[in-house]
């Protein structure tokens, strides 16, 4: 059979992104642990230390063996479970191996200060790789006949896991609806999964947790707060101009009384400062624009916000080394706040209908 002009032989499973960012997320927490451990301990020398022989065991290694560990869940095992189990192990795995990459591109070893801006642009990359799968599979679904195949394939896939573990109601439900909205006629193959569908027995409701319920409700909370409060925008606003224009400042103030005279990352600075600049004039640029064309600031905060995010930091943490994580979290609470007022606008804007103003200060 030849291959679909489609996928080439390859599709995504429904769940690609989500793992994907899972990866990401579990990767990021294990360096920052891991860094934090290390500094804490006074980076200490599994092993015995490297001197004259003496054995040094990088966790480097334990993070080649855990991701080898994550990819043979995923060959060996079948499943969502599978999968999401991998994406945890081989995420720690990851960690660990990419917070020595100082290592491998440096004579420095380990405390090479353009590693921690090397480590931040991999996981942006990864990142970006998430949000190209999440955006690919929407447009899977609302092209024909990728529609189609994408559908088919994540039924058996939902179906293949209900097997293994049962599904719940609305697994069921939402795998039934996307086999049933693809717009194209029904085959002996839709009929085949939805009856398969069908007969998967369905998992008994997981017992009561606490810690699930709080981390739901707390969430909730907090979208509330923030979508729905106008301050917080202005909030973000200024808070994305200050911390432009703070680096700006720092960095005038350490010329102007020599602090820079031994400074060696003279690209990283340079860098850190276009961006700064860039993100600065976006800001000043969305801050005015808040009582005209709220949609149009929001999307020019946003972009500033993106820039410090994608490029701005990489170069902050090549300076500064892991003390930047301050600034970095700052950035995405920021982004957090912005997303949260856009999503609302959109939501007002949908049920409003196409009749409701763009410039509204709603």
């Amino acid at each position: 059979m030849s291959r679909t002009p489609v996928t080439n032989g390859f599709l995504r499973t429904a769940s690609a992104a989500a793992h994907l960012r899972l990866f990401v997320l579990v990767g990021v927490l294990t360096v920052l642990v891991t860094r934090a451990f290390l500094s804490l301990a006074d980076y200490p020398k599994l092993g015995g230390g490297a001197g004259k022989g003496g054995l040094h065991i990088a966790h480097m290694l334990w993070g080649g063996l855990l991701m080898l560990a994550g990819l043979l869940v995923m060959l060996v095992f079948t499943g969502v479970a599978s999968r999401q189990r991998g994406a945890v192990i081989g995420g720690v795995g990851f960690g660990l191996f990419i917070d020595e990459v100082g290592k491998l591109v440096s004579v420095d070893g380990y405390f090479y200060r353009p590693a921690a801006g090397i480590i931040y642009l991999t996981f942006v990359a990864l990142t970006g790789l998430a949000w190209w799968v999440t955006r690919r599979g929407r447009s899977d679904r609302e092209a024909a006949p990728a529609a189609t195949r994408s559908a088919a394939a994540a039924a058996a896939d939902t179906a293949l896991h209900g097997v293994l573990r049962g599904l719940t109601p609305q697994e069921r439900d939402e795998a039934l609806r996307r086999l049933r909205d693809t717009g194209a006629p029904a085959t002996e193959l839709d009929a085949a999964l939805a009856a398969l569908l069908e007969a998967v027995p369905e998992r008994p409701p997981r017992g009561f947790r606490p810690h699930h319920h709080a981390a739901q409700r707390v969430r909730t909370w907090l979208t509330a707060r923030v979508s729905g409060n106008r301050r917080s925008v202005h909030i973000a606003a200024w808070g994305a101009t200050l911390q432009a224009a703070l680096l700006l400042i720092a960095i005038a103030a350490d010329g102007l009384t020599g602090n820079l005279a031994d400074e060696t990352q003279w690209t990283a600075i340079t860098g850190a400062l276009a961006c700064s600049l860039t993100s600065l004039v976006l800001s000043v640029r969305g801050t005015a624009l808040l009582h005209r064309d709220r949609n149009a600031a929001l999307r020019t905060l946003r972009a500033a916000l993106l820039v410090d995010l994608l490029l701005g930091q990489a170069f902050k943490f090549m300076i500064n080394q892991f003390s930047a994580v301050a600034g970095w979290l700052i950035s995405l609470a920021l982004l957090y706040v912005l997303s949260a007022q856009m999503g609302r606008r959109q939501v007002q804007r949908a049920l409003a209908g196409p009749g409701m103003s763009e410039t509204g200060t709603g």
